[in-house]
């Protein structure tokens, strides 16, 4: 919302779901090799933190005090910042995730990933919600950009806050690479990957389908503010009902995973996914004008259906990553599994284009035909995912039994 306040166009949401997905894929070449072979990942994760938090300040900073600069140059400072932001995150993902595979069992990992993500909503609804909601409001005397700077200054305080928590918990010891591969090496292996694990190779083609769809969040709240006119206040609004809606799913995710393993989850993603996609697709086309009266409230048809929109995507977002992360968990070997889940990111690179192109789209045609294509994708995506197989099917009832 604030690059389209910024621009008054949507391509700066393209660009910034690109940057999403492309990120990683620089890190996933350059530097997992290097979590490959050292012992400890949270040394790693402890310096892409400071990265990170410094990014994030960066950024807030250029809102608040470049207001000497042109909106243009602010709108490139913030995406090159983000884009540092999105790398360092990627390289702190893969020691993350592979600190989690060496300490939870694939049957309670589930669990592990409902309460990470169900906590988080709840902060988000009892403290970020009502700054949104405050500091883009008409109580507030700072106007535009400055209040956006204040609540990005804040999500940095915080984010810095907690990662600094997560530098002191125990590490268990893991098997490492013995050797460190060179970038061209590390390409040469993912290719490998890619050849020789059907099931790597049927995730990877999932994924991209899901990344590409699941690009289309940031673009509901956009056609809320440029097509519906739709205050900014409105997304504190949206962001509520996504956060409830991942905490349901949050949930959900959890007791498919503990129970029937990470191929559900992604079913359940891709389902989600698709959901959100037809729902904002048929109101892009069809929403009427006007609305109903709920206890005294007036409620307008195409706020509902735009919530509808963030209930699948909220689905989908507790969904997407957990899924992906936990079957790449189950089938990669204990020494290449920081270089399964950092190669994934580079496999999905052309969704990166995907996003591009709807911000183009969304701009010269419309965003009835972004919609429409995310749908399309997510409707491939869920054929894609009935068709794997589950590693968790592979175990013993005797291994089963020693993670229970």
């Amino acid at each position: 919302l604030l690059l389209v306040r910024l621009t008054e166009a949507a391509w700066p949401v393209g660009l910034l779901q690109a940057i999403v997905i492309v990120g990683p894929a620089i890190p996933a070449v350059f530097l997992t090799p290097i979590v490959d072979t050292t012992p400890q990942k949270l040394s790693i994760f402890r310096k892409c933190s400071i990265i990170r938090f410094s990014s994030v300040m960066g950024m807030a900073a250029w809102v608040l005090l470049g207001h000497r600069l042109s909106a243009l140059m602010v709108t490139v400072l913030l995406l090159v910042f983000f884009a540092i932001h999105i790398i360092a995150s990627g390289m702190s993902n893969t020691a993350f995730v592979d600190i989690v595979a060496k300490s939870t069992p694939t049957t309670k990992r589930g669990t592990f990933w409902m309460w990470r993500q169900t906590i988080g909503a709840l902060l988000t609804m009892t403290i970020a919600i009502p700054l949104i909601s405050y500091l883009t409001g008409e109580r507030w005397s700072e106007r535009f950009p400055v209040n956006y700077g204040i609540l990005m200054l804040i999500a940095a305080l915080v984010q810095g806050f907690s990662w600094f928590v997560y530098w002191f918990v125990h590490e268990p010891p893991g098997r490492v690479a013995r050797h460190r591969l060179t970038p061209r090496q590390q390409i040469a292996r993912g290719v490998r990957f890619w050849r020789q694990d059907k099931r790597y190779r049927r995730m990877i083609r999932v994924l991209f389908l899901l990344s590409s769809t699941g690009a289309i969040g940031p673009f509901f709240t956009a056609f809320a503010v440029q097509v519906w006119h739709f205050p900014d206040t409105v997304a504190a609004t949206f962001v509520t009902v996504q956060m409830l809606a991942l905490m349901g799913g949050a949930v959900l995710q959890g007791w498919v995973s503990n129970r029937y393993g990470s191929r559900r989850v992604l079913i359940l993603a891709a389902s989600s996914a698709l959901f959100a996609a037809v729902v904002a697709t048929g109101a892009a086309l069809l929403a009427p004008v006007g609305g109903i009266e709920v206890l005294g409230y007036p409620l307008s048809y195409r706020l509902m259906l735009l919530c509808l929109c963030f209930v699948g995507n909220g689905v989908f977002t507790a969904q997407l990553w957990v899924g992906y992360v936990g079957y790449i968990m189950d089938i990669a070997p204990a020494r290449k599994r920081p270089s399964y889940v950092g190669l994934a990111s580079l496999f999905v690179l052309p969704a990166g284009l995907v996003s591009l192109g709807y911000g183009w789209l969304a701009g010269s045609v419309g965003f009835e035909v972004v919609f429409g294509i995310a749908a399309a994708l997510a409707a491939a995506a869920l054929v894609l995912s009935l068709r794997m197989s589950e590693p968790r099917d592979e175990l013993t009832a005797e291994q089963l039994e020693a993670f229970s």
